[in-house]
């Protein structure tokens, strides 16, 4: 091949690959999804702000700070996985930690509710392990019917646990009639030591056991000591389609209270969104609102 020749096969190879590099897409610069795993964190914080930008969230807690619309640690704890949380607040994993939660129109009052309702849901948890055991352990619909009463009576004291954090959201939902309504939901995080929570719990049972007269019956609850201690000393974590099942199970027992002839038999069930039914009364109502916002459903 002569010297003519060569160039002008060199200039034509040029050409085409000049041609190929202009009509073939430039790579996508890298993004932080395509080579990096997406930590926890900023899977919540995208999930609360598509929540935001739906209008849903209005305001929330240190917004002007930068805080997410709802922290990576709110739902989970809510569902009892306090794992992040204890992350997040360096506490130790066998802190006993519980959330109060609470809805109102106006800041100051939720946040009064949550902190004054917070026993009460304490109270609750307790009174639905001990029903929950009485319905299978005690012998007859009589004997159920006396400790229920006895344990829907007491209360719990929270002496001894440590306020760590609170938050709140302004939501906005669009009720069945279609008027629009603005509240808020206020989250408070409390935690005890070990020992603190299992003298809440002998107290607790101890109450239970002197408001009944049946000799077996005070026998029995006071022997399920070690057991409601255990259960309820850390949340079993709800799966979300758990989470969502016990609130719709509420919602619904808000309209139609399940009779007390009923009650046993789905405390015996083993099925939570129906124990959480059975134990849900109108004083319940803001509370269950609270869950329904922050789990997105009506």
């Amino acid at each position: 091949m002569n010297k003519r020749k060569m160039i002008m096969v060199l200039t034509a190879a040029a050409a085409v690959l000049a041609v190929g590099c202009a009509s073939s897409p430039a790579p996508a610069p890298a993004t932080y999804a395509q080579n990096e795993p997406r930590s926890q964190t900023a899977i919540a914080s995208e999930e609360a702000k598509k929540t935001a930008d739906q209008g849903r969230v209005l305001d929330w807690a240190n917004r002007g700070l930068g805080e997410d619309a709802s922290p990576a640690w709110l739902l989970p704890a809510i569902r009892g996985n306090f794992k992040v949380f204890k992350q997040d607040w360096q506490i130790r994993d066998d802190k006993v930690l519980k959330v109060g939660v609470s809805r109102a129109p106006a800041l100051n009052a939720a946040q009064t509710i949550a902190d004054v309702q917070y026993a009460a849901r304490l109270a609750n948890q307790l009174k639905q392990s001990v029903i929950t055991k009485a319905a299978i352990t005690l012998g007859d619909d009589d004997q159920f019917s006396v400790v229920n009463d006895a344990a829907t009576k007491t209360m719990v004291s929270i002496a001894g646990q440590e306020r760590l954090t609170d938050f709140w959201q302004l939501t906005e939902t669009v009720d069945k009639n279609g008027r629009t309504i603005t509240a808020y939901n206020y989250y408070v995080v409390y935690a005890c030591d070990p020992d603190v929570w299992s003298k809440l719990v002998a107290k607790y049972l101890l109450d239970v056991t002197g408001n009944l007269q049946d000799q077996k019956a005070k026998q029995t609850i006071a022997a399920m000591f070690n057991e409601i201690d255990a259960e309820t000393r850390y949340d079993r974590e709800k799966s979300e389609a758990e989470f969502i099942a016990e609130i719709r199970a509420r919602q619904a027992a808000l309209q139609s209270p399940i009779p007390p002839a009923a009650q046993r038999a789905a405390y015996r069930s083993g099925d939570p969104a129906r124990i959480a039914a059975a134990g849900t009364t109108t004083a319940d109502t803001d509370y269950i609102a609270a869950l329904a916002a922050i789990a997105g459903i009506e």
